[in-house]
């Protein structure tokens, strides 16, 4: 979706973006313990981690409020306190329940998600021309920076355990299935400019069955993110104290009504702000030295 704009320059852009996420992922599960440390130690580097962590919560809670929003006011209240049991549980289980609810659902919601948009493909159609095409490069960085940086201590968590070898295949697999969903639903989009318009140009391309689909499918896709960036609030503000309302308050309470701006004001200027602090974030982690000392996540005590 953010690629498309930039018209047919992008699809070569992904090919640049495919590297970025690569190194990026190895930087970060090489030096796991190292940052885990560093948001224990870091005042500046753990302010950094929870703003983003905030600001890409609440883009997922207005995400998910768009598209499971309902004329029935009953069954909205019904879905958002459903969200917040699952971030209390979040909170409580650690990521022993967020992996375990993201090995199911993900890779059956991808599946989904690329059959349905292989409905809309076409070998006849023109791919969309750009008059900015050439700053395609530059928001490249911008964009891995952006949905590297807040999922940065998540990657960190996962990565420790694993072997150096181990740590190279899941960068390299990692990036390469990101890079072949990205270039599919670019060229779709490619295919079908009008639709770059909105907030969520691909509810535009479905309707019916399929649309319903869509919606649930990409639904889904924002809840996992958001109970993944819950667990990575929960665990900065934890490192900085142990009361468990106040981790309750600045991880799920202060995202869902900063959510309340709505998604396209997050996504226009909030996002902007984000991909700025994750490029000082990353740059920060280049010259980050690993430690020798193996922090592991301690289990939480829950509310």
């Amino acid at each position: 979706m953010f690629f498309a704009r930039f018209g047919y320059w992008s699809l070569p852009c992904l090919f640049f973006v495919f590297f970025l996420f690569w190194g990026v992922f190895y930087l970060i599960l090489a030096k796991s313990d190292a940052i885990i440390e560093k948001t224990k130690n870091s005042k500046l580097f753990f302010l950094f981690n929870l703003i983003l962590s905030i600001i890409f919560s609440s883009a997922m809670f207005a995400g998910v409020d768009n598209l499971l929003s309902f004329n029935s006011f009953y069954l909205n209240f019904l879905i958002f306190i459903a969200v917040i049991l699952v971030c209390l549980l979040i909170l409580k289980r650690g990521a022993k329940i967020l992996n375990k609810v993201n090995l199911v659902f993900v890779p059956i919601m991808i599946i989904l998600f690329l059959l349905l948009l292989s409905s809309k493909s076409s070998f006849t159609l023109p791919l969309y021309e750009s008059e900015i095409s050439g700053w395609s490069f530059f928001y490249s960085i911008m964009y891995v920076a952006l949905n590297t940086s807040n999922g940065c201590v998540m990657i960190a968590s996962l990565g420790q355990g694993l072997t150096n070898r181990q740590k190279a295949r899941v960068s390299f697999i990692s990036a390469l299935v990101l890079m072949l969903i990205l270039m599919f639903v670019n060229i779709i989009l490619l295919q079908h400019p009008m639709a770059l318009s909105l907030e969520m140009p691909l509810l535009m391309l479905f309707d019916g069955c399929q649309g319903l689909a869509m919606k649930i499918i990409i639904a889904v896709g924002c809840s996992t993110t958001l109970f993944s960036l819950i667990y990575t609030s929960s665990f900065l503000v934890r490192g900085l104290c142990n009361n468990e309302f106040l981790n309750f308050v600045i991880s799920i309470i202060l995202p869902s009504l900063l959510s309340l701006l709505g998604f396209g004001f997050i996504v226009t200027y909030l996002y902007p702000m984000a991909s700025i602090m994750g490029i000082f974030v990353l740059f920060d982690l280049i010259f980050l030295k690993n430690s020798d000392k193996k922090i592991k996540l301690k289990p939480r005590k829950g509310l």
